[in-house]
């Protein structure tokens, strides 16, 4: 039942024709006339000589010249020398060997690798191979393949393989069908993550956003809500400003909702390793919330270590100009906007830092930058932190807490 429908969804997908309109699948690999190459003692004896090298990068690039001459005949000889060194083994060794073996011969490959011994080199082989099988544009064939393996354990671990190699085939409509087909919860959360990388390696955040915004539009059950998340965390890594405009398309001038909770503040890090300026910029257009908020400080607060006096003068010229002796609280947006600025301040000039957090709205961010203050102004000038705190139009409990702070630190 499984196998007919992988071939009914897999024909479906390739009659409907290709999401980016490029072709499913590169070029075929080309191996040599076996009368040309190595016989099966030749190859496994110039893969155990090429085994012996220590380093990586030169017995990867011997490896990969010798794995181009293989052949139906010789390839038992590579397969050898590569498996009986199992206690010697590279990762990347068995990688290369298995990439190339699938493009001369896919199946035999995997029941190759379905009978190694050691579970995690079979774990690591069948991934591989799967992966490379469906990547090769036989995507049917390896989706049909994987839904015959009867240990149900293997049969769920290489199905994310199996999505990210028919993704990296260029077949992404497809490949989302199947995607949509394996997940069923978290416990599947591989099939969505392969499928998300596998758009990544090949067209890059730009299709993985597109695929985003699509999956966006037709709701958001537990299968969208995960394309969702993956794909803005990946596709930020990349482009963060692209991302960030595809998340404010998503929710759409509202609050988040629970699920995509904790984006925000994921692009707004990731945008302001770039500019800081058009990342808080970003940040202060979304739906108030505490996430917003907190991206506001933290934002404004890495620009102000970087460049304060920059920082400062965009607050001031943007959201002011403000008074130093003005002791009014600012609103919800501008306090977030300087407490990120005087986080910085407080280590850099206390006493200027101490004028400016009267006007921080009182909560849990303003006591933060209290204590702050105490602890950086203090070692300069006790007597003057000890004064201002008697001024201080606080709850006498968090005035006695910031009192203990000042005097467990040694002073002038």
């Amino acid at each position: 039942m499984e196998s007919r429908w992988i071939i009914g969804t897999g024909a479906a997908c390739l009659a409907a024709g290709y999401f980016f309109g490029q072709s499913v699948g590169p070029a075929p690999v080309e191996f040599p006339d076996p009368r040309e190459a190595r016989s099966a003692q030749e190859m496994e004896a110039a893969v155990n000589a090429a085994l012996l090298e220590p380093r990586a990068f030169v017995r990867a690039g011997t490896l990969s010249r010798l794995f181009e001459g293989l052949t139906l005949e010789n390839v038992d000889g590579a397969s050898s020398a590569i498996t009986t060194r199992a206690g010697r083994w590279d990762p990347i060794d068995l990688q290369l060997f298995l990439a190339a073996w699938v493009q001369l011969d896919p199946e035999s490959a995997v029941r190759n690798v379905e009978a190694w011994p050691i579970k995690s080199r079979r774990a690591i082989g069948l991934n591989v191979a799967i992966r490379e099988w469906a990547a090769s544009g036989h995507g049917i064939e390896a989706a049909n393949y994987t839904q015959a393996i009867a240990d149900p354990d293997t049969r769920s671990k290489v199905q994310g393989p199996l999505v990210r190699g028919w993704a990296l085939s260029g077949d992404i409509q497809g490949a989302l069908n199947l995607a949509y087909r394996l997940y069923h919860g978290d416990e599947a959360r591989d099939v969505i993550d392969g499928f998300i990388r596998g758009i990544l390696q090949v067209r890059g955040a730009e299709a993985v956003l597109a695929v985003v915004s699509q999956v966006a539009e037709q709701g958001d059950g537990p299968f969208e809500q995960r394309i969702i998340r993956v794909g803005l965390n990946l596709a930020g890594r990349e482009d963060p400003a692209a991302t960030a405009k595809t998340y404010s398309e998503i929710t759409a001038g509202a609050a988040p909702p629970e699920w995509l909770k904790g984006h925000l503040d994921l692009l707004a890090g990731l945008w302001r390793n770039e500019d800081e300026r058009a990342a808080l910029e970003w940040v202060m257009v979304e739906a108030p919330s505490e996430e917003r908020s907190a991206a506001l400080v933290e934002t404004i607060g890495t620009w102000a270590n970087r460049d304060f006096d920059r920082a400062w003068a965009w607050f001031d010229e943007q959201r002011g100009p403000f008074d130093i002796n003005d002791e009014a609280v600012l609103d919800a947006t501008d306090s977030d906007l300087l407490s990120g600025l005087v986080r910085r301040l407080a280590r850099t000039a206390p006493a200027d830092a101490a004028q400016w957090v009267v006007r921080i709205r009182p909560g849990k961010t303003r006591d933060v930058m209290l204590q702050r203050i105490v602890r950086f102004w203090t070692p300069q000038d006790k007597p003057a932190v000890a004064a201002w705190l008697d001024t201080l139009k606080i709850d006498p409990a968090k005035r006695e807490s910031l009192t203990r702070t000042m005097e467990s630190i040694e002073g002038p």
